[in-house]
Formats: C-alpha cells, sequence, structure tokens
C-alpha cells in the first residue's frame, strides 16, 4: 500500500514538473516572439534638442527585419526631437507596435522640410502607433505664410491602427491616410488653434473600410475630410470643434479627368462646437466627374455651430471661380440625415446647393430640429435642385426639395 502510494506521488510530481517545465516554455517562447526595441539602447538622447532620428531609424529597422511575428519599439516617457524620417517596410513581423510614452517633437527648421512629409510610414502592414504620448510638429511658424508640410503620412499600411496619442500643431494636416485599406482610429486627440490654416486633422484617400471612434478633434481646417476612391468609412462618437467639419471633398476638380468617387460613409453619434464650425458637409467643384452615394449622418448634435449641415455644389476656396447654377456636377445620391438636433450661430441652418436639377437625387432629411442660438435671428433651409424629402423637419424643408 505504501509503495502504492509513493509511486502515485512521484508520478504527480513529475506531471507538475514536466507542466511547469511546458509553460515555461510557452512563455519563453511567447516574450521571444514580440521582442522590444527601445530607442534608448541604440544611441537617443531624448532631451529635446539632440536630433534623435538615426537611433528611431536603427530600432525600426531591427524591429521590422526580426525574424518574429510581432515586434514592438519603444518611446520612453522623454522628449526626442526628430527632423523628417521615413520608417519605411515591408517588414518581416505581420504586426510591429510603436509604443509612444513620451514627446515626440518636430524640428522648427523649416529649410530640412523639403520632402513633404515630418514623419511617413510606408508600405508597412499592421503596424499600430499608440500610446499616452504626444507628437507635436511645432509648426506655428508655417501658418502665416502657410507653408509647411503634414506631420504623419501613412501610404500603404493596410490594417493601421492609430491608438491614444495626442497629436498637436502641425505645420499643415495632423494625419493622413492613403491606401491604407483596414485602418482603425480610437480614442486619440488632434488639437491646433482654430485659425491655424490647412490643419487638416484626419484626412482619409484612396482607402476602404476605415473606422474612426471615440475622438476629439479640434483644428484650424476639416476635423476629417474623405477624399477621392474611398468606400465604408464609419465615423463614430467624434467630438469636431472648432474646425471645418466632418467633411467629404472636396471633389471633382475641374480639369483633372478623375472620375472621383466616395461611397458607403456613415457618421454616427457626433457632436460639433465652436461659433466658427462647419458641421457635416459634402463638397464638390462644378464640372467634375464622379458620385457620392450611399452616405448617412444620424444622432448628431450641434453646439453653436455656423453651418450645421451643408451640400456645396459649387465649392471654390479661393472664390475665383464662375459659378453658375445648371453647370455640370458630381452626382450626389442616397444621403440620409436623421436624428440630428442642436444649435447654430447663423440662421441658415440647412444648406443644399446642387449644381443641376438632376445632380442630388434621394436627398433624405428626417427627424431633424436644429435653431438659432441668437434670439435676433430665425432659422431656415435653402435648398437649390434638391431632389428628395423632408420629414419632421425643423426649420421646414418642404418648399425647397423636390419629390
Amino acid at each position: 500500500m505504501v509503495s502504492i502510494l509513493l509511486t502515485n506521488m512521484k508520478d504527480r510530481f513529475s506531471f507538475f514538473i514536466l507542466c511547469m517545465v511546458t509553460l515555461s516554455s510557452f512563455s519563453s517562447t511567447t516574450n521571444a516572439s514580440s521582442p522590444l526595441y527601445d530607442v534608448m539602447n541604440y544611441g537617443a538622447v531624448g532631451d529635446g534638442k539632440t536630433d534623435d532620428s538615426q537611433a528611431f531609424l536603427k530600432a525600426w529597422n531591427e524591429a521590422c527585419n526580426v525574424q518574429q511575428q510581432r515586434a514592438t519599439l519603444n518611446v520612453p516617457a522623454r522628449t526626442f526631437l526628430l527632423n523628417p524620417i521615413e520608417f519605411s517596410g515591408p517588414c518581416v513581423p505581420t504586426s510591429i507596435e510603436f509604443q509612444v510614452a513620451g514627446k515626440i517633437i518636430a524640428s522648427t527648421n523649416k529649410s530640412l522640410f523639403d520632402n513633404n512629409h515630418w514623419i511617413l510610414f510606408s508600405y508597412v502592414k499592421g503596424l499600430t502607433l499608440t500610446g499616452s504620448g504626444t507628437m507635436d510638429g511645432q509648426g506655428a511658424g508655417s501658418w502665416q505664410d502657410r507653408t509647411g508640410v503634414p506631420a504623419l503620412k501613412f501610404y500603404t499600411c493596410p490594417y493601421l491602427v492609430l491608438q491614444g496619442l495626442t497629436h498637436t500643431n502641425p505645420q499643415k494636416t495632423h494625419i493622413i491616410l492613403t491606401k491604407c485599406d483596414g485602418a482603425n482610429i480610437n480614442n486619440i486627440t488632434i488639437s491646433a488653434p482654430e485659425d491655424a490654416p490647412n490643419t487638416d486633422g484626419i484626412d482619409i484617400g484612396g482607402t476602404n473600410h476605415v473606422q474612426v471612434q471615440n475622438s476629439k478633434i479640434g483644428t484650424g481646417d476639416d476635423c476629417i475630410a474623405i477624399s477621392a476612391r474611398c468606400s465604408f468609412i464609419n465615423i463614430t462618437s467624434v467630438t469636431c470643434g472648432p474646425g471645418h467639419g466632418i467633411s467629404i471633398g472636396s471633389l471633382g476638380y475641374p480639369g483633372s479627368g478623375d472620375f472621383d468617387t466616395v461611397s458607403e460613409v456613415h457618421v454616427r453619434s457626433c457632436n460639433f462646437t465652436g461659433r466658427n464650425t462647419t458641421g457635416v458637409r459634402i463638397k464638390t467643384w462644378q464640372g467634375g466627374e464622379g458620385e457620392v452615394k450611399k452616405i448617412t449622418y444620424e444622432d448628431i448634435m450641434f453646439d453653436n455651430v455656423r453651418y450645421p449641415i451643408v451640400i456645396d455644389q459649387f465649392y471654390c476656396p479661393n472664390n475665383a471661380c464662375k459659378n453658375h447654377s445648371g453647370t455640370s456636377a458630381l452626382a450626389i445620391s442616397d444621403v440620409l440625415y436623421t436624428r440630428i438636433t442642436g444649435t447654430s450661430s447663423g440662421d441658415e441652418v440647412i444648406s443644399l446647393n446642387c449644381g443641376t436639377r438632376n445632380s442630388c437625387n434621394n436627398i433624405v432629411l428626417d427627424d431633424i430640429h436644429l435653431k438659432s442660438s441668437d434670439p435676433t435671428k430665425t432659422a431656415y433651409a435653402h435648398c437649390l435642385n434638391v431632389n428628395g424629402r423632408a420629414s419632421n423637419v425643423e426649420p421646414s424643408a418642404d418648399q425647397c426639395m423636390h419629390s
């Protein structure tokens, strides 16, 4: 009996040791499969004065070429100065996490920016840019003469994730996505003064299946701008203001020869604030070709916004165009505005201006309640060449829409 008991105890002990070895081996494999590359180990100084670009590139090159499925590049809680830089792929890992706990700042020497970007990520699949840190473009010196370059550009980075960071004060646009199908932008903050020109928050072009959510954007131009060849763009729980709204376009630049298309854009549960802010806007040039279709704006709140709802087929930012009703324009169709409330600092709260009688079709206004925040003004809707319907809309738009 004692011999049998001892044998069982030995077997159990052996099994326990085997389990521990197996678990230890699994843990080591897991850690080894996601090595961490800290920029401080590659010569970064992190004093906010020394150019740390080469240290970042050395860390990136190792992370990009490691023979593992995952890799992590770490930027600790210091201030790092980067001159214009490109992090390029393709990379061996299918997932690279670029963690920023500190602050990355751009040089204020404008003569260094001759390559149309500050930071460029190109041809990197499965990139995640995340952390609690800040990307500071230090771009105020470029605003007066309207020069400069975008801060962050992502080119051909499918399944990109941007999460957690604060982006501030670029020379021009904060973030540009081009050919980044499957991108997910979540819980970021974008900030620039409302008088900082051309400082778009997020520009999306040539990209499909994008999620932008739970973010706050206040800047001197469009909070989000969606340009040609985009589809299935979902924008949810975003606060915009100050800024020029969440815009589709501008599209159809005359003479370009392009057939610009945007479809399946869905803006939901978003708030717009600020006296100089535009709300939801579709803007196209006269004489262009293309189509905008299957667009929804729902559960939108405006707080003292200058122009809440806009379709503008006479877009001309420099006021140098000969705008005439009846001029050919992109086709806009199947646009739904529903469950929209709030106030405007002006009186023209709905502005739908279409180029021809047939260029805007099935434009639907439903359950919309807007008024002026100025007690001396009476809110009204203005429409031109709009085919669609309106129901439960204040102020009434029945008189200016064709069924």
